[in-house]
């Protein structure tokens, strides 16, 4: 199960943080609020934040839960 939105067609390097959320999933969120995608695993959040991000260096890991945008509000 994967799911990705993406709000903007430009491709200009994004800055992601990845981390899990309360549902046992991974989000991988564009700071600017441009992308995000919802993940099984940590690996493939990363993988979707390298390959939208652009280059290496976009990804930060975080050990506090990120809730989803369309999670966010439901228990």
């Amino acid at each position: 199960m994967s799911q990705a939105i993406r709000r903007s067609g430009a491709q200009a390097p994004h800055l992601f943080i990845v981390g899990p959320c309360s549902h046992g999933l991974w989000t991988a969120r564009d700071l600017d609020g441009s992308a995000e995608g919802v993940f099984r695993t940590r690996k493939d959040a990363i993988r979707f934040a390298l390959v939208e991000g652009g280059h290496d260096n976009v990804v930060t890991l975080s050990t506090e839960p990120i809730e989803p945008s369309f999670m966010r509000g439901t228990s």
